[in-house]
């Protein structure tokens, strides 16, 4: 890119919300370090800067997807290790469930309200 052109960008106010800016002379720009530092650096050396920092947190990303392999391993092999739950009692070997609440008496001519058959 042209050092003499002005160089268009956005810029995160934070909380990622952004707004287009302009640097008039980009000879030299700002590159935030972290913890609130900024260092002026030529375009050169933010771009040799901002490279080596992908670099940087490419590693890290990999060592961490190595990291959740592994868990996902171990937690896999105890899964397959460890025995099954005992089964529970099938609903049809248990007791009917007791009624908290009885039903009311059907009316007196209703089937079976007349008591056994004599």
């Amino acid at each position: 890119q042209d050092v003499a052109a002005p160089l268009h960008t956005q810029v995160d106010l934070g909380c990622n919300f952004f707004v287009s800016a302009e640097v008039p002379d980009p000879q030299r720009v700002f590159v935030a370090l972290g913890f609130g530092f900024f260092a002026e650096l030529t375009l050169p050396e933010a771009l040799r800067h901002l490279e080596r920092r992908s670099s940087l947190l490419q590693r890290l990303s990999d060592s961490l997807t190595r990291d959740g392999a592994k868990i996902r391993a171990h937690i896999q092999l105890v899964l397959e290790v460890t025995p099954p739950p005992p089964l529970a009692t099938p609903p049809h070997l248990l007791a009917p469930p007791t009624m908290l609440c009885p039903s009311p008496p059907g009316p007196a001519g209703a089937a079976g309200a007349s008591g056994p058959p004599q």
